[in-house]
């Protein structure tokens, strides 16, 4: 129970709602418990001879009365606790995208796809289920069994505690099989986690199973998870369904018990038949609250595993949470101070002791061979790893005296394999600014050298992209993405690899476009190519996660290092193209 703390503002903010739903329950079962007492009074008149027609009009219009307010106050309850329950539902599911938004990147290293949709699907209904239907239906047990109760003792003491003894028995059997229900159902939450995230790789990858003619070995990857999760159901199945069948068989012992033992007051004469009567029916209104003790049981138990889940999600972002100090406007400034990053401790340094500066306006180049650590630097400035040691300075304040989203606001990103929505082509730019006007859109599609391919499609900017663009080459893509991410106007470009997809020819168009933009903004280009980086203020070779050399072109040719070489090996791979 510890775990559903996490519900505890959901409930506060509809405190006032819930409070008027208990007070419907409450006089709902008011009206139902107060019925068998007229019942049992009637019958005692009838078998003493001393009933009149007016007094059965009476006795019928009162239990029709009773019958209709019960009724009527049990739909309020329904329309506020579990309208409410939904309510909730929904403000949980907003918080938890924000949640899983603002997360740092190690967050989705650790967790798959499929752990994330399983947690806002089936782990948020299954909490949603605690915060309606147990709430409501474990108010209606309470209120109904205090009433009985109270009626029970007042017609017969002995009689009362009789046919209460199976009680503590149903509560051990709760306790017991309540616990084997929540790590049961914790199974089956994990196992759904496992087989969306099959489910997922294999559908975002089908072009790569089909190539490989893999479909019928990942349906059999498919097939065997299924296995397990229907095995892990089937056990779940299992347990649950002893619950209510013992609970009724207790039930069923304290109707016997009160057949005995009331048959023989009754024959006495010390109880009335309508009394014993009376006892059946208040048996008969407690045979649905105790057995739904077993299927609220379930559900708490079901919603407890569900939240601890979900709990660990709320848990880390707290433990991620940022600070927001100050809110001047960035200008573009950067400096590395004797950084060094490792993503786990039990792994080797992905970069060590990286120093540079970029002033406001300049570009920096940085080449190197591939794992070298050129995409971890971009990473650590707009904060989706957090170095291991050393500083990071934009404008002269360490960027954690930045507020996040102000950060990032300010950095426009390109990556080597952009993501684009299964939208049109204006709805892809407009991610970066949803107000920007059709001339802003046209011109950055110029500048990224794509204007006149989008003109040849039969919708043009209407023209809708599949998932992931996969209706695009991948040189259409990264040239989208550039469009994207100028379009953002940020005062920090980051192009990582981004125009690897095309040739060299339309490679040095597209940055003849961008040169005038580049120059507006702090400008950070990674590539495996020289031609992309000849002309920044300063360039960086890294290797092995250090910074082996630094300068311009021109310094880092007359060095005849590491630069060197590859810019020896590419020009020559150029001419033999070129003679080609």
């Amino acid at each position: 129970m510890k775990s559903l703390k996490i519900l505890l503002p959901y409930l506060k903010k509809y405190k006032s709602i819930l409070i008027l739903g208990f007070i419907f329950v409450t006089v709902s079962n008011v009206c139902s418990t107060t019925l068998p007492r007229i019942v049992g009074i009637a019958i005692d008149d009838i078998t003493s001879l001393t009933y009149n027609t007016d007094t059965i009009i009476k006795d019928i219009a009162i239990m029709i009365g009773l019958t209709a307010f019960s009724g009527l106050f049990m739909f309020l309850t329904r329309r506020t606790i579990i309208v409410t329950s939904r309510k909730i539902e929904y403000d949980m599911r907003v918080d938890f995208f924000k949640l899983i938004a603002d997360m740092p990147l190690q967050f989705f290293n650790k967790n798959s796809t499929g752990t994330i949709i399983s947690y806002s699907t089936n782990d948020i209904a299954a909490t949603r289920e605690f915060l309606g239907p147990a709430i409501m239906y474990t108010a209606n047990t309470v209120t109904t069994f205090i009433f009985s109760f109270y009626y029970l003792l007042s017609i017969n003491v002995s009689l009362t505690f009789l046919a209460l003894i199976p009680l503590p028995v149903i509560s051990i059997l709760t306790y017991i099989v309540g616990r084997k229900i929540h790590f049961a159902f914790k199974d089956v939450q994990q196992q759904f986690s496992v087989l969306s995230s099959v489910a997922q790789e294999a559908f975002s990858g089908i072009r790569i199973i089909k190539s490989f003619n893999r479909e019928e070995a990942e349906g059999k990857v498919f097939l065997d998870e299924s296995k397990v999760y229907f095995k892990k159901n089937l056990r779940f199945a299992r347990i649950f369904s002893v619950i209510m069948p013992l609970f009724l068989v207790l039930v069923g012992l304290s109707q016997v018990i009160i057949l005995g033992f009331g048959g023989q007051q009754v024959i006495k004469g010390t109880a009335t038949l309508g009394e014993l009567t009376q006892f059946f029916i208040y048996l008969n209104l407690l045979i649905w609250p105790i057995a739904a003790i077993g299927w609220i049981t379930g559900i708490i138990q079901r919603a407890a595993a569900s939240a601890s889940r979900l709990e660990l999600v709320f848990n880390e972002l707290k433990e991620n949470s940022i600070k927001e100090v100050i809110k001047d406007e960035i200008k573009g400034d950067i400096q590395f101070k004797d950084i060094c990053l490792k993503y786990n401790s039990d792994y080797k340094y992905v970069l060590k002791n990286i120093n540079f500066k970029i002033k406001q306006g300049e570009s920096i180049g940085i080449i190197g061979k591939v794992a070298s650590g050129k995409s971890s630097i971009v990473m650590l400035l707009q904060r989706l790893y957090e170095a291991s040691s050393g500083e990071i300075l934009l404008d002269g304040k360490n960027i954690f005296d930045f507020p996040l989203r102000q950060l990032r606001q300010s950095i426009a990103f390109v990556q080597q394999e952009p993501f684009l929505f299964s939208a049109t082509i204006t709805e892809n730019l407009r991610f970066a600014k949803p107000d920007a006007s059709d001339e802003e859109i046209r011109k950055v599609c110029q500048a990224a050298h794509l204007l006149d391919e989008i003109k040849t499609f039969p919708e043009q900017f209407n023209t809708l992209l599949g998932e992931r663009g996969i209706t695009l080459s991948g040189g259409q893509k990264q040239r989208l993405a550039i469009a994207r991410a100028l379009l953002k106007d940020a005062p920090i470009l980051i192009i990582d690899d981004g125009l690897s997809a095309v040739d060299t020819e339309t490679e040095k168009k597209i940055l003849n476009e961008l040169s005038k933009e580049i120059r507006k903004r702090t400008t950070i280009i990674i590539s495996h190519r020289i031609s992309s980086i000849i002309n920044c203020d300063n360039i960086i070779y890294l290797e092995n996660g250090e910074i082996l050399e630094m300068g311009t072109n021109q310094e880092l040719i007359e060095n005849q290092g590491k630069y060197f070489e590859i810019y020896e090996s590419q020009r020559i791979e150029e001419e033999i193209n070129s003679m080609i």
